[in-house]
């Protein structure tokens, strides 16, 4: 059972933090090949009679370790931003179909058989008429950034169950 949950955890954790992990890989092995590299140049230099440019050696090594680090914390933030507009696009996506559904349902009311109405006519009825049940207002700039404007302008605040009684009394 134990390794059943080590490879099931494994696959969670490799399927989030799979870019980060290889592009660690990549900076990790990348950082050592240009160590060895100037491991060799710094060997090559002690057979050679008069040894030059060691300390522009060493700086070269630090300056290429410095970037390769900065670019793999470039690549990381780009690509994690990336997947947050993914993951935001995708919940905008399904919000939108919530707003979709709403506005259908404030056009046509609580009977989808009957024909359609004008849109401010249907609002105030179906404001007349069910106060509760939800609709989708016209916003303007301001109100598009308070999701709860709406709800604040009523003069009375109602649940879906206040509204079928009512419905229900007046059958």
């Amino acid at each position: 059972m134990n390794k059943l949950i080590n490879i099931v955890l494994s696959g969670l954790l490799w399927r989030k933090y799979k870019f980060f992990i290889l592009s660690l890989i990549i900076l990790i092995s990348f950082i050592f090949v240009v160590g060895q590299v100037h491991q060799d140049y710094l060997r090559y230099n002690e057979l050679q009679e008069i040894p030059t440019n060691i300390g522009l050696s060493f700086a070269v090594k630090w300056l290429i370790w410095a970037s390769s680090i900065i670019l793999f914390l470039v690549a990381n933030h780009y690509f994690n931003r990336y997947k947050r507009q993914q993951k935001e696009l995708a919940t905008e996506q399904s919000n939108s179909a919530l707003s979709k559904l709403l506005k259908w349902k404030s056009r046509f009311g609580n009977n989808a058989g009957s024909p359609p109405i004008n849109s401010n006519e249907a609002s105030s009825t179906s404001r007349q008429k069910c106060g509760a049940t939800a609709y989708v207002a016209e916003v303007d700039g301001d109100d598009a950034v308070d999701p709860f404007a709406t709800i604040r302008k009523k003069n009375k605040l109602r649940s879906y169950a206040d509204v079928v009684i009512e419905q229900k009394l007046d059958k």
